[in-house]
Order: C-alpha cells, then sequence, then structure tokens
C-alpha cells in the first residue's frame, strides 16, 4: 500500500479560528465524538480532549454530540449514532481500544455507510498509518492536537474538498493509497480556545467523582515509555510546553462551580509545575492557588508533578497549594534503581524521590505513586532492589511491587525492544500494551503470577478494572482516607482539639502502613524464590489470593473501625464533617477510583 506525504505547511503557532466564508449553514453539518469507555474512562468517563473539539466545532456554529459506549451497551449506542445520522463521526484512539473500535466500526459502517470515520488520539498521534492499515472503516487519522484539524476537517468535509487541503491528517484516498498531509505547528495561544462542552459532567451529573481540568499541554521532561506529548517525542513544531494564563484557569474554574456546584476536580496536565519545575513555572501555579483562595472557591484537586522539581525550600508553596485544596499528587518514581532510572531517561534521581515522598507526606498529600516494577529488562537484582525500595518508600500498596510495564507507540521504548526482539510480532496490528517479551523469561513468569492474582482476565490480560479484589480495594480507600483527613486539616485547623486527634491518627495509620509495606516485602521475596525454585503452580496462586484477600480486608476493617472513633471524637471537638463534601449537595464521601495519573487532551 502506497504512502503519499504531501509537501510541508508553514508553522503557525497562533492558530486562528476564522470559519470559510462558503460554509454558509454549519448548523446543517453533524458531528458525532464516540467515546469507547476503555481503560481508565471506565471509572470516570469524562474526556476532555473530545469537549474541547465539540466546543470549537459548537463555536463555529456545527451540530456535535457526544456519546459513549459501554461494554455490553454497544446497540443502544449504535441506535443513537444512527438516529443523529452523523456526517462525520470521530473516535478517540489509545492503545486499550484500538481493538474496540475496530470491532464498533465495522458495526457503525454497516448501519451508516454514508457517514465519514475518523480517529485521533495518543495512538492515532503515533501510529495513524498502522490503524488505516488494520482498520478497513477508517478514512482519516488526526495526527496531534486536535483542536484546529477538526475545525478545518470538518469545513472540509461540509464543503466537499479533497482531504488532502487539511494538515495533519493521514487518510486513504479513493484507490486505497494511504496520503500523509503536513504536520501542523503546536497551538502556543490555549487561552483563545473555548472552555471545553461539558455533556457528559450534565449526563452524569453527581455521579462523576472529579471534574477533569487541562491548565496546560506537554511537558519539559523526556521519559522514554511516555507517550504524553513531551520534548522527547514532540512530532509538531512549536513548545513542547505551554501553559493558559492562571486568569484563564480561574475563570474555567467558577464558572464550573457556579454552574455545576461541583467542587472536586483533577488537574490533568503532565506537570503542574513546569516549565522544569523553576521560577516561571511555579510562579504561575503560585497565582492559581492564591486566585483560588481568593475567590473563595473551595474546591479540591489533584495534580502531577515531577520529583526534581520539588525540595525542602518548597514548603510554604506547598502549604499554600494544600490551602487552595490540593488533595492527590501523581509522581512517576518509577523505579528505586539508578540503572532503571537512566533506562527511562528520568530526570529524577534516587534521592529526588525519596525526598518528594517525604515532602508529600508531611504535608498529609496523598501520592499516587508511578512505578514500573516489571518491563522486559528486568533483572532478578533489579526487583529485589526496588522491593527494598518501596519497603523503606511508600510500600503500602502491593500494586506497586507488582505493576508492569504498559508500552505505547511513539516512545523510545517501543523502538528498543524492537531491535532487540522483544516486541510481539503483531503488535502493530493490536497496539497490545503487554504485547512484549521479557530478557529473562522468570521474570516474565513472576510479572504474569502477580497480574493473574488481583482480578479477572480483564485486568490480567488487558490491564482494564472490571471487578475489584482487596489489594484494589485497599488502595482506593487509602486514597478517600488521606483525602477524607486533608480536608478535615483544611476546614478545621483553627481547633487544637482537631490537630491533635488528625496527629495520633495519622500517627496510627502510618504504623499500620510500615507492617503492611513488611507484609508485601515479604511475600513479593517469595513468591520471587518460589519462580526461581520452579516452584510456582496453580495451587499456589490460589494460596495467594486467599490469602491477599483475607489480609487486606483485615486492614481495611482495622483502619475503618478507627476511623468512626475518629469520626465520633472529631465531632465532639467541634468539626461539622458534612462541610467536606464534594459537592454543595451532602453526599457520601468519595473520590476517584482511577489508578494512573496524567495526560494531555488531545484527538
Amino acid at each position: 500500500m502506497e504512502l503519499t506525504v504531501l509537501k510541508e505547511a508553514k508553522p503557525e503557532h497562533d492558530y486562528k479560528f476564522v470559519l470559510d466564508p462558503r460554509v454558509t449553514s454549519p448548523e446543517s453539518f453533524r458531528v458525532i465524538f464516540v467515546i469507547l469507555l476503555d481503560g481508565d474512562l471506565v471509572m470516570s468517563p469524562e474526556h476532555l480532549g473530545v469537549a474541547y473539539m465539540a466546543a470549537v466545532l459548537r463555536r463555529a456554529g456545527f451540530v456535535c454530540a457526544i456519546e459513549e459506549v459501554e461494554h455490553g451497551n454497544e446497540e443502544a449506542a449504535l441506535e443513537t449514532i444512527a438516529r443523529f445520522d452523523p456526517h462525520l463521526t470521530c473516535f478517540t484512539l489509545m492503545s486499550l481500544n484500538t481493538l474496540s473500535c475496530l470491532r464498533f466500526s465495522d458495526k457503525l459502517r454497516s448501519r451508516l455507510p454514508h457517514t465519514r470515520i475518523a480517529c485521533g488520539g495518543p495512538a492515532g498521534t503515533y501510529a495513524g498509518l498502522d490503524i488505516l492499515r488494520h482498520n478497513p472503516h477508517v478514512e482519516i487519522v488526526a495526527v496531534g492536537e486536535g483542536e484546529p484539524t477538526i475545525f478545518e476537517l470538518a469545513q472540509c468535509v461540509y464543503l466537499g474538498e479533497p482531504l488532502e487541503r487539511c494538515p495533519g491528517i493521514c487518510y486513504r484516498d479513493a484507490e486505497g493509497r494511504l496520503r500523509q498531509t503536513p504536520l501542523r505547528a503546536l497551538m502556543h495561544n490555549l487561552d483563545d480556545l473555548p472552555f471545553p462542552a461539558r455533556d457528559q459532567l450534565e449526563k452524569h451529573g453527581g455521579k462523576l467523582e472529579y471534574v477533569r481540568i487541562s491548565t496546560s499541554r506537554g511537558c519539559v521532561a523526556r521519559c522514554a515509555f511516555c507517550s504524553a506529548p513531551h520534548v522527547g517525542n514532540k512530532i509538531q513544531q512549536g513548545k513542547a510546553w505551554r501553559g493558559r494564563s492562571p486568569e484563564s484557569v480561574l475563570e474555567e474554574l467558577t464558572q464550573l462551580v457556579d454552574r455545576y456546584k461541583f467542587r472536586t476536580y483533577d488537574f490533568i496536565d503532565s506537570t503542574f509545575e513546569d516549565p522544569d519545575g523553576g521560577k516561571i513555572g511555579k510562579a504561575r501555579i503560585r497565582k492559581i492557588a492564591s486566585g483560588i483562595i481568593e475567590r473563595k472557591l473551595d474546591i479540591y484537586y489533584n495534580i502531577c508533578m515531577r520529583a526534581e522539581n520539588w525540595t525542602d525550600g518548597d514548603g510554604e508553596l506547598l502549604e499554600l497549594l494544600v490551602r487552595s485544596g490540593l488533595e492527590k499528587v501523581n509522581v512517576g518514581i518509577e523505579s528505586g534503581t539508578p540503572e532503571e532510572l537512566a533506562l527511562w531517561e528520568k530526570r529524577a534521581t534516587v534521592d529526588d524521590n525519596v525526598r518528594i515522598i517525604r515532602l508529600l507526606r508531611e504535608h498529609g498529600i496523598y501520592l499516587a505513586m508511578g512505578f514500573i516494577q516489571f518491563h522486559p529488562y528486568s533483572t532478578v537484582d533489579t526487583l529485589r532492589r526496588n522491593a527494598e525500595f518501596l519497603r523503606a518508600n511508600y510500600g503500602h500498596n502491593l500494586r506497586r511491587l507488582t505493576e508492569r510495564l504498559e508500552i505505547y507507540p511513539g516512545t523510545p521504548l517501543i523502538k528498543r525492544m524492537e531491535q532487540d526482539g522483544l516486541l510481539a510480532p503483531d503488535y502493530w496490528q493490536t497496539l497490545d500494551h503487554y504485547g512484549y517479551g521479557y530478557k529473562d523469561e522468570a521474570v516474565g513468569k513472576l510479572a504474569r503470577h502477580f497480574a493473574s492474582l488481583y482480578n479477572n482476565e480483564d485486568y490480567h490480560m488487558r490491564g482494564v478494572i472490571t471487578d475489584t479484589s482487596a489489594v484494589f480495594e485497599f488502595e482506593t480507600f487509602n486514597v478517600v482516607l488521606s483525602t477524607y483527613l486533608l480536608r478535615i486539616y483544611r476546614k478545621f485547623n483553627h481547633l487544637p482539639a482537631v490537630l491533635e486527634l488528625l496527629e495520633d491518627f495519622r500517627n496510627g495509620t502510618h504504623a499500620v502502613h510500615r507492617q503492611t509495606a513488611d507484609f508485601n516485602y515479604q511475600f513479593f521475596m517469595s513468591n520471587l524464590e518460589d519462580v526461581l525454585a520452579d516452584r510456582l503452580d496453580d495451587a499456589r496462586q490460589r494460596k495467594d489470593l486467599d490469602l491477599l484477600e483475607a489480609h487486606f480486608r483485615s486492614i481495611i476493617d482495622t483502619i475503618k473501625t478507627r476511623q468512626l472513633r475518629l469520626g465520633r471524637a472529631l465531632l465532639r471537638a467541634g468539626a461539622d464533617l458534612t462541610l467536606i463534601a464534594s459537592s454543595d449537595d451532602v453526599r457520601s464521601f468519595t473520590i476517584a477510583k482511577t489508578y494512573t495519573g496524567g495526560g494531555t487532551p488531545c484527538w
């Protein structure tokens, strides 16, 4: 199949959304964005990339809809899409949902033979030609940031013009040849974008556990395993990191709080404090935090940080962030060994990682740690040293000890694995994020054994969480608990009795976590020794399943008992706990159930 690359376009970093005057009735043109609920979208479906593109098209007068597709409810979604009768149907592709898209688009094509089917997203950006080769129903794949491309693509299809006039896409022409138009430049003027459409928030209402916010795009790091836009995998010209102004962020937050009365938010920036955690980046987030306090928004939020960007001199800024509502931070720790940090091209050192873990604990902020224990280049030695690192540093969540690397197109790691013969032969057909082998097969056997302990095959084979084990419940419970304590601190730190109660409870919980870290270490090392001695079998797996379920449910029950006592003591100390709910409607206290963090809005 022939590929033709068309002439390069002139970069335009400050993109102007100007409607072609020949588009006289945009309201007659219908675009639908189909969201396949795979991966973490199962737990919290709101998709900001789609929301931004829908907002851009609606501002220009086009008619847009957003349709979610749940597993088992495909026919209902197809019926809704057929009634809408779109001229253009768009999918956002990640590694997790390429096969779902193939199956769904096959059914869609039979129902709506005349709709144009387009895809984008991370998988489309880095494997667009492979998507076209292996999904015969897709005609167009967007590459990179979606807003300018969807804005021009809709006009192109409306006018019936050749697709070659739309930069930033791959497509299949009438003769079946693959073509790629010139790449677009990255947008620098993010404040010119409309606020994202909130169809999914309005659909799900109070059922959403947080609302997503994007304050920036890109990252100045270059992690070898990461497909989020950063300086190591940037394919579009322009600055790798671009931030919205604090004023724009604060205005969006204010509108969301005023309109939807929602108070829990997830800032999905790859790194909240970029660029490089210096004065400029930290001055920007200081303005955002100060503005949240000045506007009395009374919100709670989660962010991503990089370990090397934070030192003991940042205590005052961290405290400001906490007072503004910061509750949870995702940090890509990834490893406790220098050689693996070098493999991942991390800028952080082991000492940086130890320091950020300590700093967040000292400020009562929950750490959602990224950690890659098992990967194609793991050795028995790195497994042992990582286990020791986690035992000493935040090792109470067992999954950190047993996590497998997920691989994505567009990353340097993929190229290395391909050269070393470790990439699965059918990877470019499936984009399977576990589609690799191990240099040491004993390591691979142990990785698969641990993955099978937590869940059904949805997690074991695809990393999709559809059923919850005690290990997952314990992890979620810890997020809820940490957030609960921090919200109490924010609201009632003027009461000395409350501070004393919180300190005592945290010390007791920390002791339980230390005991759990020791249990996890011993459990891991026992399994490691058994795999080396070839003693792992089905009987051992069933025994481990029972052991983990009983152990972690016992820990949850122990902490819950202490928490109930704490709640009664707090009430006696004058703390009205109804004041820390996630919305203005007092409802049961919850927190996001996702287990990954970060991301950048893209198609």
